[in-house]
């Protein structure tokens, strides 16, 4: 029964960040329970990964609503568990990226999230999407 407890929201639940829910039980029945959640910002996807002398370009779909950056991801294998580096892109209005200085004839897996960077309690925090797809590249020799 909703009348054994009260639930309070904090404000500005639509934007990117972390948020509390406040359950306090009433009656006959005593304590309370904070609980958090997180919005994440919205994902974007890869259009298309060109492959280049030892390297290659990555281009993505824009995704400036509530974004900061970017965050690209490569690799040379599929699970993005070995040889990884991460690149970021600090404006959201950029579309593409090239990524150099890599070996040459070499297959790399390419994906994209974007992140958004809020305050919680105090401290700057990025609050990450999703990975994208992967997307599979050979650089040219």
């Amino acid at each position: 029964m909703s009348s054994n407890y009260t639930v309070i929201y904090q404000s500005g639940r639509k934007n990117v960040g972390k948020y509390s829910v406040k359950i306090t039980f009433k009656g006959n029945y005593s304590g309370s329970k904070t609980l958090y959640f997180t919005i994440v910002p919205k994902a974007t996807t890869l259009s298309s990964v060109t492959a280049k002398s030892k390297g290659f370009t990555v281009k993505w779909k824009k995704q400036a609503t509530q974004t900061t950056g970017y965050e690209i991801q490569y690799a040379t294998d599929s699970k993005f568990t070995k040889n990884k580096k991460t690149v970021a892109v600090s404006k959201n209005s950029t579309t593409s990226k090239t990524i150099s200085k890599l070996s040459a004839k070499k297959k790399y897996y390419v994906r994209i999230r974007t992140y958004k960077t809020v305050k919680v309690n105090g401290k700057s925090t990025k609050i990450y999407s999703s990975w994208s797809k992967s997307k599979t590249v050979t650089t040219k020799s």
